[in-house]
């Protein structure tokens, strides 16, 4: 369970992180989801889930998540900028539904395409087995 809790914290935090990023950039960044993939892929096998079609979903769920999750913040974050509040208001005040749509508008497209693809490259580093060693 220790290493399902902290791939859900990696996740967690590259979004947050990815959120960070794509406010200092002005763009949606939607690549960083292949490294937050590759820090729950490595956090996945020195658990024990390498090769385990349980470690490979949960790889997947945990890419989403962070997508999601990053996504959402930067809705939050666009509102706060357009409505003059700060960030931390507009995420208690605002309805979750009209963040939800505006992180859907921006997911949409090669965005979409670009995290799919690092889902599923989540998923085949889990279930990669190393080459037998040659003698």
């Amino acid at each position: 369970m220790i290493g399902v809790a902290t791939a859900l914290m990696c996740a967690l935090a590259g979004g947050a992180i990815w959120c960070l990023l794509s406010i200092y950039s002005g763009n949606t960044l939607a690549a960083f989801a292949f490294v937050v993939a590759l820090a729950v892929v490595w956090t996945l096998r020195m658990h024990g889930y390498a090769r385990r079609w349980r470690g490979a979903l949960l790889a997947v769920f945990c890419v989403v998540l962070a997508s999601w999750y990053a996504f959402y913040l930067q809705a939050v974050v666009r509102i706060a900028a357009l409505l003059g509040i700060p960030i931390r208001a507009a995420l208690v005040k605002m309805d979750p539904s009209m963040a939800l749509d505006i992180a859907w508008a921006s997911l949409r497209g090669w965005n979409l395409a670009i995290i799919a693809c690092a889902a599923a490259c989540a998923l085949l580093g889990i279930m990669w087995r190393k080459p037998a060693a040659r003698r």
